[in-house]
């Protein structure tokens, strides 16, 4: 009868207010005491009495509870201090085990860091014994130098010096060797056989191309090309002759010139024109020198030409004695070209076309000349491209139909033009 008057008074507690996390005993006692108004002492008994008999309510539900599920409770207690001595059996094993890690990296560390050391100690010594290496080639390649230049520098002494020089300033562009006191030392050595070496080679092809001595040019081409420095040398001989061409085709049109060399083969008085034009009596002399100075321009065009053929065909003849490769191949990769001629016949023809046309328009008299006289000058630009016809033997009519041949008759073809236009009109009266 009591537990169930418990349960029925326990249904009208509001347990809620008590169970919120903001529960402040003060403030509910505070709030029964304001509830009560003048603050009349049964009223608060009567709050008390309910407190009190909640909590007996609590308790007995406590006990009831714990009562029926005895045997569950002491199941998991047991579990429990199972639970706790397994977890210190696992405790004890982990603090074991650390225990066992820190002395086996103890062990390790230790041979670590020896076998470190030794590594950085072979690292060093590798590095110390190439530089070694590169320092001892370095000392051979120099007294090599040495007994090459030391001689009577043959051809073949020159060739080989080259290629002792290039691996040598191979050697000292490594910066692992900057301060070391024998390359320092050697460097002027170095220096001063690099330039007589190059001197060498450039005599031995200006003089092959001179004489048109293949094999001496063929020597200073082998030497160029031992030192790397064979496509520059190309590429600047072909320069050379493509400039010194234009210059005298400058030269060959130069009216003021003209004018001075006229005045000084002249006889009578000497006549000033500003504009160096000729007078009507000197017409004719004027004339024949224009024609003297186009026929010796044409021999030295000839000279120029026939050398650029020298010059393609030694290094179409020279090889690599590794890859096989022609030394014609490996510079017109370089100048980024199909054939040294081809290239040489467009700068000449363009230099001739360029320098003809700026003279005829600043005189008069030349253009006159080189219209009214055309098939003179066609005959001496046709004797000229036959003269190479011939040097490279091949007949005339297969030369006419090479793009050489071509593109220098294309140069003077305004002054045809002009030639067959006056023709038309003297045939009309």
């Amino acid at each position: 009868m009591a537990h169930f008057g418990l349960q029925e008074a326990d249904s009208y507690i509001d347990y809620d207010k008590f169970l919120s996390d903001s529960f402040d005993a003060n403030g509910y006692a505070d709030a029964i005491i304001s509830t009560s108004g003048t603050g009349d002492k049964a009223e608060v008994a009567a709050a008390l009495s309910n407190l009190s008999f909640s909590i007996a309510s609590l308790d007995k539900q406590i006990q009831n509870e714990v009562a029926a599920n005895y045997h569950t409770l002491l199941g998991q207690v047991r579990g429990i201090r199972e639970l706790e001595i397994v977890l210190s059996t696992v405790q004890t094993n982990i603090i074991e085990l650390k225990r066992s890690l820190a002395r086996l990296a103890t062990k390790i560390r230790d041979p670590y860091n020896q076998l470190q050391s030794y590594n950085i100690q072979l690292e060093n010594l590798q590095y110390t014994s190439d530089l070694l290496r590169r320092l001892h080639r370095f000392i051979v390649l120099a007294r090599r130098l040495e007994s090459q230049l030391g001689t009577t520098s043959s051809d073949r002494d020159m060739s080989a010096a080259a290629l002792t020089l290039y691996e040598l300033e191979t050697i000292m562009q490594d910066p692992d060797l900057d301060g070391i006191d024998i390359i320092a030392t050697s460097q002027s050595f170095i220096q001063s056989s690099r330039t007589s070496v190059e001197e060498e080679a450039g005599r031995l092809v200006n003089d092959g191309l001179t004489t048109r001595n293949q094999t001496r040019m063929a020597a200073g081409l082998q030497i160029l090309y031992n030192m790397k420095q064979m496509e520059q040398k190309v590429d600047e001989l072909l320069q050379n002759i493509s400039d010194e061409l234009t210059r005298e085709i400058r030269r060959a049109v130069d009216m003021s010139s003209l004018q001075k060399e006229m005045r000084g083969s002249s006889s009578g008085p000497a006549v000033r024109r500003v504009n160096h034009e000729p007078t009507f009596a000197s017409q004719s002399q004027w004339s024949q020198a224009i024609w003297n100075r186009m026929e010796s321009l044409t021999k030295t065009m000839k000279d120029g030409c026939i050398n650029v053929y020298s010059l393609e065909k030694v290094l179409e003849l020279k090889r690599d004695s590794i890859t096989q490769t022609t030394y014609l191949e490996t510079a017109l990769k370089t100048l980024d070209a199909t054939s040294l001629v081809s290239r040489f016949w467009r700068q000449l023809s363009a230099a001739f076309e360029r320098e003809l046309r700026e003279a005829t328009k600043a005189s008069t008299f030349l253009r006159s000349t080189f219209v009214s006289e055309y098939p003179k000058l066609e005959r001496l630009v046709q004797d000229f491209l036959s003269q190479i016809a011939l040097h490279n033997g091949v007949s005339m009519n297969d030369f006419s139909q090479s793009p050489e041949y071509i593109i220098m008759l294309r140069s003077i073809s305004v002054f045809e033009s002009g030639y067959r236009a006056k023709s038309k009109r003297e045939n009309a009266y």
